[in-house]
C-alpha cells in the first residue's frame, strides 16, 4: 500500500486540510454571492407563453430586476402570482430556500397547473389618473390633467407592436378576451396591464387594474435567443 508524505508530516497534513477548507469556503462564498445577486438584484425569467408576442417570443429568456419596481408607461413588468395560497412557517421557509437556490426560477406555488399561480410578464399601458377605453384591441388614453385621448402608441415613449385580429360581423363577442370596453379612470396606485398578444392573453381586461404591490420586477432586456437581443 503506497503511503503519502502527508501521512507522516503533521505540518503538511495541517496545510493540506487548511487548503481544502479554503477552497470549499471560496466555492460556497462564490455560490452565495452569485445567488444573492440573482435573487435580490437581477434574475432571469423565461417567457413560457405567447402572451407577449410579437415583441417577446415564446421560450425567450429575459433579465428582470426587483430594484426598479415603479413602472413607467410602456414598461414590461413581472407580476406576482395572482393566486396566493396561505403557507405555514416551514413551507414558507422551504419555498424561499428553493427560490433562492434556483435563482427565483422555481416556487412551490408555481408547481401547480393554474395560470394564476405563476408569475406573468405584462406591459404597463395605463398609469394612475389615466382615463382609458379600448376599441378593436387598441387602447386610447387621456392622461391625468390632459384634454384629449390618444392611442397607446402615441402616449408611450417606448415602441412596441401588438397582435390582434378583426372579427367577422357575426362574431360572438362573449367568446375570448374582449377587444373593446367603455372608458373609466384609474385610481391612485392602479396600473392597467395588457399582453402584447391582444387576441390571446389574460390581462387587466379580465382581472382589472393592479396595484404597485403586485408588481414583482421590471424587465431589463432579452438575452435569449441571441438573434432577438433587446433592451426595454
Amino acid at each position: 500500500m503506497a503511503l503519502k508524505v502527508t501521512d507522516f508530516s503533521y505540518t503538511l497534513k495541517k496545510q493540506h486540510k487548511k487548503t481544502v477548507t479554503k477552497v470549499i469556503f471560496f466555492i460556497l462564498l462564490y455560490f452565495f454571492i452569485i445567488n444573492f445577486i440573482l435573487t435580490f438584484l437581477i434574475f432571469p425569467v423565461r417567457q413560457l407563453s405567447s402572451s407577449m408576442q410579437p415583441n417577446i417570443m415564446e421560450s425567450s429568456c429575459l433579465m428582470v430586476t426587483p430594484l426598479l419596481k415603479t413602472p413607467d408607461r410602456g414598461d414590461i413588468v413581472l407580476l406576482k402570482a395572482r393566486s396566493q395560497t396561505k403557507e405555514g412557517f416551514f413551507k414558507k421557509i422551504l419555498n424561499k430556500t428553493i427560490a433562492f437556490f434556483t435563482a427565483q426560477q422555481i416556487f412551490l406555488n408555481e408547481m401547480q397547473d393554474s395560470p394564476c399561480v405563476k408569475n406573468e410578464l405584462r406591459r404597463v399601458v395605463g398609469l394612475p389618473g389615466d382615463t382609458i377605453y379600448m376599441r378593436d384591441y387598441i387602447l386610447y388614453i387621456c392622461p391625468e390633467n390632459e384634454k384629449y385621448f390618444l392611442t397607446e402608441f402615441e402616449v408611450s415613449p417606448k415602441k412596441y407592436s401588438v397582435a390582434f385580429f378583426t372579427p367577422p360581423s357575426n362574431w360572438d363577442t362573449s367568446i375570448g378576451v374582449s377587444g373593446s370596453f367603455e372608458k373609466f379612470t384609474l385610481k391612485d396606485d392602479e396600473y392597467f396591464l395588457l399582453g402584447d398578444n391582444r387576441k390571446s392573453c389574460d390581462d387587466s381586461r379580465l382581472w382589472g387594474p393592479v396595484k404597485l404591490s403586485s408588481i414583482k420586477a421590471k424587465a431589463l432586456f432579452t438575452y435569449f435567443p441571441f438573434t432577438n437581443l433587446k433592451l426595454y
